[in-house]
């Protein structure tokens, strides 16, 4: 049964071409064109985890939200749920599917960032860097799970995914210094996964991997209680209400 969901969602997930040129071909055009751009060597590991952290977050998040919901909507929730599987195994089972491609993506990422912009990186670092983003892009699919029970339709997809994306990215210094910033905006994105999994990155490919093994700490107790949240919420029907029942 688990390697079937497993299967199902890598399959699935292979036909979403939107989300996979925003999310693989869309970055390493960005990566490269900003990186010709701005030639400073100290900006290419900010500007290569800004990319990787800006295209797994748009794969994981608003990616899953819409698939979830156009799976629902068609029905195929309704046969699994005769099965006798336990609601967060399945949510953590589809999770892990995704994860998987959008790890892949983000290599792809990194490698170009390697090729074309002569990233400096170390193989103990590229292991670390896996490592945290295995952790973020894990982090990103659960929360879009909760994004998709949430909504009832794309428009509220589309909304709720903006609410969380504007502090996740203007809130950190992902790809600009918040030294200038007032001191709320950075407080305000300390509150979302993403700022940790940016620090991880950058962690990671500096050396520094005592600092990334507690952002990835910090990433996967975001990711546990995202999760919690996800199967609590979760609709096998279209027609059911977030915490059960009939809408």
């Amino acid at each position: 049964m688990t390697g079937t969901i497993f299967q199902s969602m890598l399959a699935t997930s292979l036909r979403d071409k939107i989300s996979l040129f925003y999310s693989t071909l869309f970055p390493v055009a960005l990566l490269v064109g900003l990186g010709l751009y701005f030639d400073s060597p100290a900006y290419k590991p900010v500007l290569t985890t800004g990319v990787i952290g800006l295209g797994s977050l748009f794969w994981a998040l608003q990616g899953v939200a819409f698939q979830v919901m156009q799976q629902r909507n068609k029905g195929v929730y309704k046969l699994l749920r005769l099965a006798p599987y336990p609601t967060l195994s399945f949510i953590l089972c589809m999770t892990l599917a995704r994860t998987v491609l959008g790890l892949a993506m983000s290599v792809l990422v990194l490698l170009a960032a390697v090729v074309v912009l002569g990233l400096p990186v170390t193989l103990a670092g590229v292991l670390t860097l896996l490592v945290v983003l295995a952790a973020g892009t894990l982090c990103f699919t659960a929360l879009g799970f909760l994004v998709a029970n949430m909504a009832r339709n794309e428009g509220q997809i589309n909304m709720l995914s903006n609410l969380l994306y504007l502090p996740m990215v203007f809130g950190t210094d992902a790809f600009y210094s918040l030294a200038g910033a007032p001191g709320w905006i950075e407080a305000v994105g300390r509150c979302f996964p993403f700022a940790y999994f940016v620090d991880g990155m950058r962690s990671a490919l500096a050396g520094h991997y005592a600092d990334a093994a507690v952002s990835v700490a910090i990433v996967a107790g975001f990711t546990a209680a995202v999760l919690l949240l996800a199967a609590v919420t979760f609709r096998w029907d279209a027609d059911q209400s977030p915490l059960g029942g009939k809408a």
